[in-house]
Order: structure tokens, then C-alpha cells, then sequence
């Protein structure tokens, strides 16, 4: 009965699935973390390829500690899944963002806007393809065009939302003194990823994957 909440589950099989998934999330995540911590010159204890090694462990660790408490509370464990995808969704943002920054020199202006319209666009279209397939098990849509379309309406609100939050903090408000232009991109990034959280969570969940209702038979 628990493993039900376990993404619809037909037991091991699928609780193996999704562990396996959780390390592929978590070594893209900790692999996209390289360019921020070279552009921002953070210092780690760690060599930088390692980072994937260590993502894939904690991101499989996380899921199976949810399956403790899915056994009381089901969806849970769906929201975990949500959770690690937001994860790697930041990683896509902030690796590209910090990537096309560390290649081009350049940290704010247009060409900050056109990065970032890049970084995000990204990490949506990354957000569609594992919440789709693998935290709300909506591969078999009954009505692909609908949800394409749904789709499409969110992830517009959720980019410009998302982008124009940004561009406020760093163009319009602008780096305060003593903090560096790069530093400030990326504090900029979160905010803006901060505005769409509840966006995504709710469109996604309620207007895009949205299961269709159980008509329950009479006998």
C-alpha cells in the first residue's frame, strides 16, 4: 500500500528506478556547479570534479530518507522528486548564467539580460521534461496539445517573471559597493528564481500535469 505513494508505484522496481534517476539529477546538478564556483572564485576543500561525484549521492540519499516519511505521508516522496528536479533546474540557470559570463567577460548590461533569457529558458524547458516524466508521471497524457499548450502559458509568465525580477536587481538597482558585478548576477538570478517557485509549483501541478478526476463505478 506505502509504495503507492511512491511516484504510482509498482514496488522495488520503480523505487530502484527512481534512486537511479536521483543519482543522474544529482550528478548533472553537481556538474553545472562547476562554472558558478569558477566564475565566482569560491574556495572548496574539494576538487571541482567531484562536485557530480557528491550531487548523485545526495540527491539519492534525499530520496530514499522521503521514502521514510512517504510510508505516513504519500506525497511526500512526489514532493521530494519536485524538489531535486527544482535543484537541477537552479543548477541549468546558474551553470549556463555563470558560464556565458565566465566565456564573455561580461556580468550585467544587455548582455546579462540576454543570458539570463538563455540560463532560465533552459532550466524551464529542463523543469517540463523531468516533472513531466518522472515527478508527476505524466507521460501518457490524454490530451498532449492541451498540455503543451498550458505548458507554453506558464513557462511565459514563469520566464518573464523570472527574467524582469532579475534585470530590476541588476540593472535598474545595480551592484551596492564592495560587492562584485558577477557576485551580484547571481544574487540577482536567485531572486528571480525566487519570484517563480510558486509559479511553476502551481501551474505545473494543478493546470499542466493535472491528472484527470477518478469517476468511481457504482456496482
Amino acid at each position: 500500500m506505502a509504495s503507492r505513494g511512491f511516484s504510482g508505484s509498482d514496488g522495488g522496481g520503480t523505487l530502484v528506478r527512481d534512486i537511479v534517476l536521483a543519482l543522474v539529477v544529482g550528478f548533472l546538478t553537481g556538474a553545472l556547479a562547476v562554472p558558478v564556483v569558477i566564475n565566482l572564485g569560491i574556495a572548496i576543500r574539494v576538487p571541482l570534479f567531484l562536485l557530480p561525484f557528491i550531487g548523485a549521492v545526495l540527491f539519492a540519499g534525499a530520496l530514499l530518507a522521503s521514502c521514510l516519511v512517504a510510508l505516513r505521508v504519500p506525497s511526500f516522496f512526489e514532493f521530494t522528486k519536485f524538489a531535486v528536479v527544482g535543484v537541477l533546474n537552479s543548477g541549468v540557470d546558474f551553470g549556463i548564467l555563470n558560464a556565458l559570463m565566465l566565456i564573455t567577460g561580461h556580468a550585467s548590461g544587455s548582455a546579462f539580460l540576454v543570458f539570463k533569457s538563455i540560463s532560465v529558458t533552459l532550466g524551464v524547458i529542463n523543469s517540463y521534461i523531468w516533472n513531466k516524466y518522472w515527478t508527476f508521471s505524466a507521460a501518457k497524457s490524454s490530451d498532449a496539445r492541451r498540455e503543451l499548450v498550458s505548458f507554453m502559458v506558464v513557462t511565459l509568465i514563469a520566464v518573464g517573471v523570472n527574467v524582469a525580477g532579475a534585470d530590476v536587481i541588476v540593472n535598474v538597482i545595480g551592484a551596492p559597493s564592495g560587492i562584485s558585478s558577477k557576485l551580484w548576477a547571481n544574487i540577482g538570478a536567485i531572486s528571480g528564481a525566487g519570484l517563480t517557485l510558486f509559479t511553476n509549483f502551481f501551474g505545473y501541478k494543478f493546470f499542466v500535469f493535472r491528472k484527470p478526476a477518478v469517476v468511481a463505478l457504482e456496482s
